[in-house]
């Protein structure tokens, strides 16, 4: 039940569930999204103007999620859940990897999954 809960909760905010594993409580969930950023662009073509060499920016990122559940009695399970970020640039190199360390992002997750558990509990 957390695990349909949790990926009505992924799906909603957007992201593709990449990989499923029932029997181990695990999902991971991805999307795609934009990085750009004025000043870098600004800055690769000031610095390409006096260099003539093209200078690659920060492109698009993928925002990934790895949601784990694990059994602590025959009543709780609890959910762990981590967010992180891969920056690519335009030559689709790998420019950033990070953990998302927001706590607001968590909260808010664990807000929606608790709605959706309750959904989820009571069929509706």
């Amino acid at each position: 039940m957390i695990l349909n809960a949790a990926a009505a909760v992924f799906q909603d905010l957007g992201f593709n569930i990449d990989e499923s594993e029932t029997d181990l409580g695990v999902i991971v969930c991805s999307k795609k999204r934009d990085a750009t950023s004025a000043g870098q662009i600004a800055g690769a073509i000031i610095l390409g103007l006096f260099s003539g060499v093209a200078v690659p920016v920060d492109k698009h990122q993928l925002i990934r999620v790895s949601l784990i559940t694990c059994p602590i009695s025959e009543k709780s399970i609890a959910v762990r859940v981590t967010f992180q970020r891969i920056i690519y640039n335009t030559y689709n190199q790998v420019t950033k990897a990070e953990s998302i360390k927001d706590p607001e992002l968590y909260q808010q997750f664990y807000e929606k999954l608790s709605q959706s558990v309750f959904l989820e509990a009571h069929q509706l």
